[in-house]
């Protein structure tokens, strides 16, 4: 995943993966079909695993708190991780050519949208939230717009727009 990160996707061989796996390429392809193949799958594991998004799913806390706490710990995240986000770079790369690689991000990006959609349903119900907006299309708009301050994040080599996300939104979406 390091060389992915590093590199992005178009950045990385076959051979440049093995070489740095320290493994026959004969190896990687009773593994994987394909670069590809691997790519997805990574996309898949890092979705699961990049931070803690446990904080979404506990009902005991209110919405607007779990909102608060989740983008809180990815700015805490990305602002230490000088490579940006796996996903986001394979957003920007990837092309009608590679189909796996599209299918793996956009699970991955429903599943979050809908992780944030659930907590701003609750957020709405405790009157925490504006209720004059779909829970489905806040969620979208947060994960396409904290993806793009990612990368800008990355631009930049500051998390000023991680910051600047996390005010404007929390200003925004207030009741």
């Amino acid at each position: 995943m390091k060389l992915f990160t590093e590199r992005g996707y178009n950045g990385c061989s076959v051979q440049d993966i093995t070489q740095a796996a320290g493994i026959p390429k004969g190896s990687f392809y009773n593994h994987f079909k394909s670069k590809e193949a691997l790519a997805a799958d990574l996309v898949t594991e890092y979705g699961k695993g990049s931070t803690d998004r446990s904080i979404l799913s506990d009902s005991k806390v209110p919405g607007l708190t779990r909102l608060k706490k989740h983008f809180a710990a990815l700015n805490e995240y990305f602002s230490r991780c000088n490579d940006g986000c796996l996903v986001g770079k394979f957003m920007a790369e990837v092309s009608d050519d590679t189909p796996l690689i599209r299918a793996s991000l956009s699970g991955v990006l429903d599943t979050w949208g809908r992780q944030i959609s659930s907590a701003i349903a609750d957020g709405q119900k405790q009157g925490a939230i504006r209720g004059d907006l779909k829970a489905d299309d806040l969620a979208a708009f947060l994960v396409d717009s904290y993806e793009g301050a990612i990368l800008r994040a990355r631009v930049e080599q500051n998390p000023r727009a991680l910051k600047t996300f996390v005010k404007i939104v929390f200003m925004s979406i207030l009741a």
